[in-house]
């Protein structure tokens, strides 16, 4: 950013601007309010937004049918055409001094330009400028850009006032408002001032002539056209909705660097707050809830008038997931705010607004809930000896509905936490039966129900911990040998039989159970059972076979008791040779 000095003081109740800047990239059709930033400034633009008005390298392309132009200004203060590739190649652009037809400038040399976007997601941009055409002209002012490009069947296209710049360096801003303080009765004020710049070819600074003119007040803005003596006046007005004011001149058409600014003062008016919807209310689970009320101002003459277009806000106490819930004031001065409830509670209402002074809060209670819900009589039921439990229970909702209720079984996963397992919808304060597997290679001991409601209706969990009732076992130190195996020799498959001695308890031998063996040869899909073998004291069991065929073996104990979960050991595989 070039360096400056801005000077601003307060006459009475005439502020004066001054700043001294550079123009350093002229803009492309900018659109009233281009560069706001925050609330107070529609100056504030970050980089990004200046080359995007710039035009030039780095800049992102502009919307809108047509190709988009504009002149930006290189290093050595060469003034150069630039043309996005919006619509078709452009091969001319016929410059104009703006509002005129005539024209003082023809670029037909346009080189093209590509910039990768950096994110693999975006496609990079194409764009044209006239490099060894720059830009001397006799006057400073500003111009419109009119591109020609060729359709598909090369009939010549045209594209009238594709962009509009200023051409001209180092504007400087003199300025005056008629006041700095302003309220909901009194928006506007009325600007003039001057403008000069350097010119590009001679070098002298003159009065810039025939340049827009941006004067702004807060997201108010308003045009002008400086006169041949680089003057220019207008009226501009606030929008009555900014959190803070600043005021101040900039050029429409470019991109001033630095601004002619001077903060400005909202003159907050007292307010009436009224609250009708006090309570106690009662409220459906998930629904909004409608707070009514009135909100007057005091305006500048004395008189009460409707707040029309102010703020009012709704606050849960104490905070929830919800957050605050906003109300715009009508013509009438009355408001509807209606916040979402999910339980009871309080709320706070209040203004929140920079352009009036609320009186305190206003505060609405929320006293019951309906349509909250609980899982209720849940149990086991059932289960089998490969871990299949089946449960039953009832979820009761207190509010009529039609839906039925989303329930899921979860299991307590090894961190403690609960996983869902299977989801189901059931009819609501009817009692359900549903059966349910247990995790993938692992036994769950204990379960629960579980519903997470709808958008109005509340969710809830099962109090109770349903357990496994059956003893978990397990087949390990699974083991195949040797490997690799002659055809017709010995091999040995083995494995060690363990059970709890109470669900979910700790492992230990389980002697005298008989287990079976089973091949599944290379190639096929289907296992084979091979033999049978009974545990020993230590839960160890094992079995001889001949070799014959490359394939998978496994254990598995499948004649569980009403007390024990069946279970299958780990897979071995053997390569047979010869």
């Amino acid at each position: 950013m070039n360096g400056f000095k801005r000077t601003m003081t307060a006459v009475g109740t005439v502020v004066v601007l001054a700043a001294v800047g550079a123009l350093t990239a002229p803009v492309a059709s900018a659109a009233p309010g281009a560069g706001t930033k925050g609330a107070s400034s529609p100056l504030a633009a970050s980089a990004e937004q200046r080359a995007h008005m710039a035009g030039g390298p780095g800049a992102k392309k502009l919307t809108g049918q047509g190709p988009h132009a504009s002149i930006f200004v290189r290093k050595d203060n060469a003034f150069i055409v630039y043309v996005d590739r919006d619509a078709g190649r452009p091969h001319r652009v016929e410059v104009r001094r703006a509002g005129t037809d005539k024209v003082v400038a023809v670029v037909d040399r346009l080189a093209e330009y590509y910039e990768e976007s950096g994110d693999s997601l975006e496609p990079g941009r194409w764009w044209f400028q006239g490099d060894d055409q720059p830009l001397v002209l006799d006057q400073m002012a500003d111009y419109e850009l009119d591109v020609y490009t060729r359709d598909s069947q090369g009939k010549e296209v045209t594209t009238r006032n594709a962009g509009r710049s200023t051409y001209a360096l180092d504007a400087k801003f003199e300025a005056t408002t008629s006041q700095e303080e302003f309220s909901l009765d009194d928006l506007d004020t009325r600007v003039t001032g001057s403008v000069t710049a350097v010119h590009p070819r001679t070098g002298e600074r003159l009065p810039l002539a025939g340049a827009m003119v941006r004067a702004y007040l807060g997201h108010g803005t308003a045009d002008v056209v400086s006169d041949a003596q680089g003057k220019f006046a207008t009226s501009v007005a606030a929008l009555g909705s900014e959190p803070a004011l600043y005021q101040g001149v900039v050029l429409a058409s470019g991109d001033t660097e630095v601004r002619a600014q001077h903060p400005a003062k909202i003159r907050a008016q007292k307010t009436t707050l009224t609250l009708s919807s006090t309570g106690p209310l009662t409220a459906r689970y998930g629904t909004n809830v409608p707070l009514r009320g009135t909100l007057t101002r005091r305006a500048d003459d004395g008189t009460l008038k409707p707040a029309a277009g102010r703020t009012v806000v709704a606050s849960p106490q104490p905070m929830t997931e919800i957050g605050n819930t906003n109300a715009t004031v009508g013509a009438d001065g009355a408001y509807t705010v209606s916040p979402r409830v999910l339980k009871p509670g309080s709320w706070k209402v209040s203004v929140d607004d920079s352009w009036v002074l609320g009186d305190g809060t206003r505060t609405a209670t929320v006293t019951k809930i309906t349509h909250t819900t609980k899982v209720v009589e849940e149990k086991l039921t059932a289960t089998d000896k490969y871990g299949k439990l089946t449960i039953s229970g009832k979820v009761t909702v207190d509010g009529y509905t039609t839906q039925q209720a989303p329930i899921e079984l979860q299991y307590q996963n090894a961190w403690g936490g609960w996983t869902t397992r299977q989801k189901y919808v059931v009819p609501y304060n009817k009692t359900f039966t549903l059966t349910v597997s247990s995790p993938s290679g692992r036994t769950a001991a204990a379960w629960r129900v579980y519903t997470p409601g709808t958008s109005n209706i509340a969710a809830s969990t099962g109090t109770k911990v349903i357990r496994q009732t059956r003893n978990q076992t397990a087949l390990n130190g699974d083991r195949v040998s040797p490997r690799p195996v002659a055809k017709g020799q010995q091999l040995f498959v083995l494995a060690t039989l363990t059970t709890t001695t109470t669900p979910g308890g700790n492992f230990g031998p389980y002697a005298g159970q008989k287990v079976r063996f089973y091949f599944r040869p290379d190639g096929s899909t289907e296992w084979k059972e091979m033999g049978t073998a009974v545990t020993r004291a230590d839960g160890s069991v094992g079995k001889k076979f001949t070799a014959e065929k490359s394939g998978d073996w496994r254990i598995r104990f499948v004649d569980a008791d009403a007390k024990h979960l069946a279970s299958t050991g780990g897979t071995g595989r053997v390569t047979v040779t010869g």
